[in-house]
């Protein structure tokens, strides 16, 4: 029974390509078919920044390797992150003379969403935290809202992101000097 493969996943896995290239490819671009494919608009690619090739193989074909992750036309500077999927036959690098054509992308605003920073307490955990307040002897303040403060994930393929400057509830937006 023949197995079904997509077609992104019938090239060289990372370290196939790595191997044949001066230095190990540092330096170069390296993208996945599968990206190439979900979003053709928008390149997604590693810079290849360090390899650690593992020498008791002798087709040198495993090891680690760390780039600087751009999604979908977006990367965070200086973020060097450790490549996954390495074993995956789907690689493709970018010739030299392509690419600043592929690179040549940059992301609109409207792709970006800017998310709260704090988001109210529910009522019962607010009433007893200011219990709890009351008991320690703390001064407990009725006109404002108890707010928590949420944290998102700064990864590399997040396009949200939150102002430090400013406390963003809900669809409310205040100012204070943090």
């Amino acid at each position: 029974m023949a197995r079904h493969m997509h077609p992104w996943r019938t090239g060289k896995n990372l370290f196939d390509l790595l191997s044949q290239l001066p230095n190990f490819g540092v330096g170069r671009i390296v993208t996945r078919g599968k990206w190439l494919h979900q979003f053709p608009n928008e390149p997604c690619y590693y810079r290849i920044t360090r390899v650690k090739v593992d020498c008791t193989k002798p087709e040198l074909n495993s090891g680690e390797a760390w780039g600087i992750p751009t999604m979908r036309g977006y990367s965070r500077p200086n973020n060097e992150a450790q490549i996954g999927s390495a074993w995956k036959r789907e690689w493709k690098l970018i010739r030299k003379s392509e690419e600043d054509e592929f690179t040549a992308y940059t992301p609109k605003e409207t792709d970006f969403h800017e998310v709260p920073t704090h988001c109210k307490v529910p009522p019962l955990l607010a009433e007893m935290m200011k219990r709890d307040q009351q008991a320690q002897g703390q001064e407990v303040r009725d006109d404002e809202p108890i707010l928590m403060k949420l944290k998102i994930s700064q990864g590399f393929r997040s396009r949200a992101y939150q102002m430090s400057d400013k406390v963003v509830v809900m669809d409310e937006t205040v100012q204070t000097d943090v």
